[in-house]
């Protein structure tokens, strides 16, 4: 069961740099809501982790042991050497792009590996533990549901820059209120 748990902290660990990656990534294109909804993805990863690791410590009075993580590569390296007024209409688009079908294919991965978790723990015989997880599972799902949604909607509209942008500030003051009910 360590291994499993262990797996799992690895993933929400992963999971807080990848949103905070997103948050960075979105801010440097100019796109404060999008930053902001990231922001609140990473708050949950956080107090996703802060519960996993509760968990794990109540039930098993023990540390979750600590595998290597893997840093997501989310922002292309050459971002790093521009300003955000050197981003073209072009690649301001091609990025936003990007990002969506990153974080799509992100959220489908932690599911899998979510769902993993959750039937080992059944094999095992670790009903309450499989539980705790499956709870995961079905935040990543509604998550990965969320994500898949926004980025159909882009797509649909062709990443057009003005439909995205006149959204910003609606979802930045969203995700506003959404983070202060988490902390």
């Amino acid at each position: 069961m360590e291994n499993i748990f262990a797996r799992l902290r690895e993933r929400l660990l992963e999971g807080m740099v990848f949103h905070d990656e997103m948050a960075k990534y979105f801010d440097f294109l100019n796109l404060r809501g999008f930053m902001k909804c990231h922001e609140y993805h990473y708050a949950e990863e956080t107090k996703g982790y802060r519960e996993l690791s509760r968990y794990y410590m109540g039930h098993h009075h023990k540390l979750i042991p600590v595998l290597p993580m893997q840093k997501p590569d989310v922002i292309p390296s050459n971002w790093y050497n521009a300003t955000q007024d050197q981003v073209d209409i072009s690649t301001r688009q091609s990025g936003i792009k990007s990002a969506f079908e990153k974080w799509v294919k992100w959220e489908r991965e932690t599911k899998a590996i979510y769902q993993d978790a959750y039937l080992s723990l059944i094999e095992i015989g670790e009903p309450a533990a499989a539980e705790f997880v499956l709870q995961m599972v079905r935040d990543v799902e509604e998550e990965l549901k969320h994500a898949e949604s926004k980025h159909i909607t882009l797509e649909s509209v062709g990443y057009d820059l003005i439909s995205i942008i006149t959204r910003q500030d609606n979802l930045y003051e969203k995700y506003k209120c959404k983070i202060k009910g988490i902390i």
